[in-house]
């Protein structure tokens, strides 16, 4: 109980991989911590949703760095470890 108390304290965000402009592509491979804030949510669901509706808007466009980055993004609790620089 405590411990999803303070998940709905801390809040979610949506963390997509950065774009590598040279090679015209996805760091996928790059740690969590390196990928870019898309956005700052109240829960998992409604971080969740936002990230489906944009997948689903942006699909007619594959192909596009910009677009395929949310295709590849993640929601993460705010507090989450891997978000903290090593």
């Amino acid at each position: 109980m405590r411990r999803a108390l303070s998940m709905a304290l801390v809040g979610w965000v949506l963390m997509a991989p950065s774009i590598d402009c040279a090679r015209r592509g996805l760091e996928n491979d790059t740690p969590l911590s390196e990928w870019e804030q898309m956005g700052k949510f109240l829960s998992a669901s409604n971080c969740e949703q936002y990230r489906a509706t944009v997948v689903e808007a942006e699909k007619s466009e594959r192909g596009n760095a910009y677009v395929d980055r949310y295709a590849h993004s993640v929601c993460v609790p705010a507090d989450d470890p891997r978000l903290k620089k090593q």
